[in-house]
This record gives structure tokens, C-alpha cells and sequence, in this order.
């Protein structure tokens, strides 16, 4: 039988499986962190528009006194 060159983990598909799946767990944790820092900058909005709230509330008030 000879030789074709061609590496046993080539023709079973294992190489390309081992490849996908550390794509896949490197993608996962890109995702992760961007999804704590989605979650981050979400805290911020909410914070910043309940000051912005507050000071509408005060300039109401103050405008109707």
C-alpha cells in the first residue's frame, strides 16, 4: 500500500473537528465578554436616565412653584 502523504486525522475529519470546536469556545468567550460589557454599559444608561428623570422632576416642580 503506499503512501499517500496524507495524514490520518485528514482523512477522518478529526483535525477539522478539533479546529471548529477551539473556534468555537474562542468565539464563545468573545461573546461572553461582550456580553458583560453590553451589560455594563446597559447599568450606566439606566443610571444616568434616572438622574435625568430626577432632574426633570425637580425643574417641573420648580416651574410650577
Amino acid at each position: 500500500m503506499a503512501y499517500s502523504g496524507v495524514p490520518l486525522s485528514e482523512w477522518n475529519g478529526s483535525a477539522a473537528t478539533d479546529r471548529l470546536h477551539a473556534t468555537i469556545q474562542e468565539l464563545n468567550a468573545t461573546a461572553t465578554e461582550q456580553t458583560k460589557e453590553m451589560i455594563r454599559l446597559t447599568r450606566w444608561l439606566v443610571a444616568l436616565t434616572l438622574l435625568l428623570a430626577v432632574g426633570l422632576i425637580v425643574q417641573i416642580v420648580l416651574a410650577l412653584t
